[in-house]
């Protein structure tokens, strides 16, 4: 009895440890981190709002349909209502009871199959798990309630005659039903694991054990639980896997974004598998043959998430490494049977070093003490690996203060900020912010937020315009792209009036920059009544900037003048071509004018190449081709580049002009880095090709023209709050906002309606 009690009480121990430890993550910055909590409360007071509707939120990106399963967020407004917490806290507190639910239950699971010592082995790695602590600080609170509701019901699936038939039946049911309820994606995959470990003990069931009975056992409850709530699921899954859900594939953006950002690493792959494999061989080291009910469940447990990462080959895109948190907790039941197999192998290995007098010895180890003391040193060597996140690690990088941190997006005054807004804008006005802070402004102060949300992170359609409206309206003014080149104009009220040209290489959501053009660093020399007189843009304060649009092209017009002299400045894509056009043209206002240089400072980076009437800047690292084509002038006499320590520049020779032109083509290619070894002449040839054909269209995409009044005017914007303070003149100077409200951390406009 007292080695019972003393069990009993570690296991307290450790659980009351993974509780603290979780828990103190979640309130040492004061606000629990990650932008998803933002999500949850916006939807926790969605369907709390009488009629209570699952499929709408009030207030995420703009307020509309909504796929945010309901189940964790009808658990968090019942204790919510019972504690009177914050929000936030009582949020921070369930996340934290749940997390620590999957130490006690991979503590039970684990024990129940392979023994006490795993048992405990595999609670002190998860008290620590770097998946746990991360899910925690991206704010994953449903994937967390279905982690840890998933190994109970495997838990229940392998001794199910443990609570009687139908309390077995009840109670498993009732879970499965929390899981579909709860996140929907994370039961698919319960299921499909259930399945396919079914399929295997069915078809090998002389080995396995497996009888009709059990097999029926398994799959009862999970139809019992999809009925008691199929409501919702024959609504949800149709919404999900139609033209309205991004998850087949229905947009492309989000396809480009998944490809490029969310797959998993072959390495990572690879190495899950192998895990696999291992529970086979730990099942026939410690029971005699490979294929038993739980180490088929435990494989499958690895291999159907695993299959899962690569699921984009079939035409399924969602975020892959949502589908490495699966594979947790079996990780760690592997990790903990492989320190509990070493030390007597081992020993065992010694022992028969020993008896065939190979190891001259009388030492003889004491089987216990050895054991203890090597399994003591494997379990700490396994903790320091980034697998485990504990408080205080070697690498700051791998510990769960780091993590939290890294994650963090609330702060006091950021808070004090969305209390102002609840408390002193109108119910129902829309807003604008960056994706994480705009993710806590929808849901604790209840305003429909366009949020900045990069298109890998959105489930639905509608979802992807208003990101895309508050991405752009956040750093720039106006912007054209052609699928090819992008342009942005940050603006005539913004502090540096840049025109940055982007290029889009291989339908890639990754757009290098091409070309940035600072206005306020442009300079003009002129001559009046003789006199030389040397200005920079940025001295030309009565300007007007207008976007003309035509069916192949689309122009910024910045029109800049004193009373002396007019620059027009023209910035100008073209539908379907990759290369757009910069051109300045000088007018004189007064009779005694004439115009000698203008001075064009640009930024790009590589090695200069200049040939015939175009210059190239070449990045050998990135095998990308910078080109500037200037048709109908000469390098050298109409037009010079010098190098700056920081900068390039264009020099070009007006002449003593009364009125003055000039402009180029600017560019950006990708380079066959196998053709520039195999063929020497590859470079020069790509070049000619370029000066040739820089309006030669490529594609039939349309053009894309962003501009902000026209933006806030559709989608009825009335605030946008801004924390990236770089971005204050664009917004303070401009007639068209009023500054509301600023503290150091945050800043919100309110736009005048005219």
């Amino acid at each position: 009895m007292a080695i019972k009690i003393n069990k009993n009480l570690l296991l307290t121990v450790i659980v009351a440890i993974a509780f603290a430890y979780r828990f103190a993550l979640m309130t040492m910055n004061g606000f629990p981190p990650g932008a998803d909590i933002g999500l949850h409360e916006s939807v926790i007071k969605s369907i709390t709002t009488s009629p209570t509707n699952f499929f709408w939120n009030y207030y995420h990106m703009g307020s509309g349909l909504s796929l945010t399963n309901p189940g964790y967020h009808i658990f968090a407004a019942f204790i919510i209502t019972m504690t009177g917490l914050p929000d936030y806290l009582a949020q921070a507190l369930v996340a934290t009871l749940f997390s620590t639910l999957i130490v006690v239950c991979a503590f039970l699971i684990t024990r129940r199959i392979w023994g006490s010592t795993p048992a405990f082995i595999v609670a002190i790695l998860a008290t620590f798990s770097a998946s746990d602590i991360v899910m925690l600080g991206w704010a994953g609170y449903p994937n967390i309630i279905t982690l840890s509701l998933i190994p109970i019901i495997f838990y229940l699936f392998l001794k199910p005659e443990k609570l009687g038939s139908k309390s077995y039946f009840v109670v498993a049911s009732i879970l499965v039903s929390a899981v579909f309820l709860t996140h929907i994606f994370s039961a698919l995959i319960f299921g499909a694991i259930t399945a396919s470990a079914l399929l295997v003990c069915v078809v090998f069931w002389k080995r396995t054990n497996v009888s009709r009975h059990q097999a029926f056992s398994w799959l009862l409850p999970i139809g019992f639980g999809a009925l008691l709530v199929s409501p919702y699921l024959v609504k949800a899954i149709p919404i999900y896997f139609s033209s309205e859900g991004t998850i087949t594939g229905a947009v492309a953006v989000t396809i480009q974004a998944i490809l490029e950002t969310r797959l998993i690493p072959l390495e990572i792959v690879c190495l899950s598998l192998a895990s696999a494999f291992l529970f086979l061989m730990f099942s026939k080291f410690m029971r005699g043959k490979f294929l038993t009910a739980p180490s088929v469940l435990f494989a499958s447990w690895i291999l159907v998430p695993v299959l899962a990462t690569q699921s984009y080959l079939f035409g399924v895109y969602l975020d892959y490494e949502r589908f490495l948190y699966f594979l947790s907790l079996p990780i760690t039941v592997c990790i903990a049977l492989i320190i509990v197999s070493a030390p007597k192998a081992v020993l065992g290995l010694t022992q028969r070093l020993q008896n065939s007098g190979m190891i001259k010895t009388n030492f003889r180890i004491q089987r216990k003490g050895f054991i203890t003391i090597l399994l003591s040193v494997l379990v700490i060597g396994v903790l320091l690996t980034p697998l485990f996140a504990l408080p205080v690690s070697y690498n700051p990088q791998y510990s769960g203060i780091y993590q939290t941190n890294f994650f963090q997006v609330m702060n006091l005054p950021e808070y004090q900020a969305i209390q102002w807004i609840k408390n002193n804008t109108p119910e129902g006005s829309v807003y604008v912010s960056d994706a994480e802070f705009g993710w806590w402004l929808s849901g604790f102060a209840q305003r429909p937020t366009l949020s900045a949300v990069k298109p890998q992170y959105l489930i639905l359609q509608h979802e992807i315009e208003p990101a895309a409206v508050a991405r752009n309206l956040l750093v720039a003014d106006y912007i054209v792209d052609n699928g090819l080149i992008q342009v942005k104009q940050s603006g005539a009220y913004s502090s540096d009036s840049t025109h940055e040209i982007y290029a889009v290489l291989s339908n890639s959501q990754i757009r290098p920059l091409v070309f940035s053009l600072n206005d306020t660093q442009i300079g003009l020399v002129y001559r009046d009544k003789g006199v030389p007189q040397e200005l920079s843009l940025s001295g030309l304060t009565n300007s007007r900037t207008s976007v003309i649009s035509h069916e192949d092209s689309a122009s910024f017009v910045i029109t800049r003048e004193n009373e002396q002299v007019k620059l027009i400045e023209e910035v100008t894509i073209f539908r379907g071509a990759s290369f757009a056009q910069v051109s300045f043209t000088a007018q004189r206002k007064s009779d005694s004018t004439v115009f000698d240089w203008l001075h064009v400072p640009f930024q790009s980076r590589g090695a200069v190449t200049r040939y015939s009437n175009t210059i190239t800047i070449v990045d050998n690292t990135l095998h990308l081709m910078n080109q500037l084509v200037f048709p109908g002038m000469q390098l050298g006499i109409d037009v010079l580049m010098q190098q700056n320590p920081d900068s390039y520049e264009l020099v070009y020779n007006l002449q003593g002009n009364s009125t003055s032109q000039a402009s180029f083509f600017v560019g950006l290619s990708q380079l066959n880095p196998d053709l520039e070894v195999s063929q020497p002449n590859y470079l020069n040839s790509f070049i000619v090709n370029n000066t040739q054909n820089y309006l030669k269209k490529t594609s039939d995409l349309p053009l894309d023209c962003f501009d902000y009044q026209e933006a806030i005017q559709k989608w009825n914007i009335s605030y946008i709050a801004i924390r990236d303070f770089t971005q204050l003149p664009r917004f303070s100077d401009d007639p068209l906002f009023s500054l509301a409200f600023k503290n150091d951390r945050v800043a919100i406009f309110k736009i005048a309606k005219s």
